[in-house]
């Protein structure tokens, strides 16, 4: 069953839509990623990268086209971790955002169970290659499963309150199976 997972920017709701997804907003389009029974809002005009690493899948929705390097500055990352033991997920994503949230002085922290999953997040600033860069972390954890998500949408503290409209709308409508 893939679970719609709603995050304005610190509160968390669900809402279970048997594999129907609700239309886009405008401008955006759902890329879907068959292997993961999942699908992630993606602006128009945006370009999207897969990569595999041993267990880990990482999905970028970037601004910018990735280049040899993997560098961008504004966009998602999606990293997938489906080899975490079924309920120790949860205390890794715990202990993930609260290191992460401490070490970068995080200006916000939440968490919230969104039906069988448990999400955890920050905002933090950080250094980047050009300069300060904000980043809105989000990591979902599904004790069933194991399966860990790390969201993290980033984009330079001088750009950030545009790159946020969009960044926004992709981190409020997150379609993950909470099967997986």
């Amino acid at each position: 069953m893939k679970t719609i997972i709603v995050v304005p920017s610190v509160l968390l709701a669900a809402s279970v839509l048997a594999m129907e997804l609700p239309p886009p907003p405008a401008g955006f389009s759902w890329k879907d990623v068959p292997e993961i029974s999942a699908a992630f809002l993606m602006p128009k005009g945006w370009h999207f990268k897969r990569e595999v690493q041993g267990d880990t899948l990482g999905l970028f929705i970037t601004q910018e086209a990735i280049g040899k390097g993997g560098h961008f500055s504004t966009g998602l990352t999606i990293n997938v971790f489906r080899r975490s033991k079924p309920g120790s997920a949860v205390e890794y994503a715990r202990a993930f955002i609260a290191r992460m949230a401490a070490e970068k002085h995080a200006e916000e922290t939440w968490a919230r169970d969104v039906g069988p999953l448990r999400s955890f997040g920050c905002r933090v600033k950080g250094a980047g290659d050009t300069g300060t860069v904000v980043m809105h972390t989000l990591m979902v954890a599904n004790p069933r499963t194991g399966t860990l998500y790390l969201f993290i949408f980033e984009a330079p503290e001088t750009s950030w309150t545009d790159a946020w409209k969009k960044g926004k709308k992709i981190m409020e409508l997150l379609a993950v199976d909470d099967e997986v």
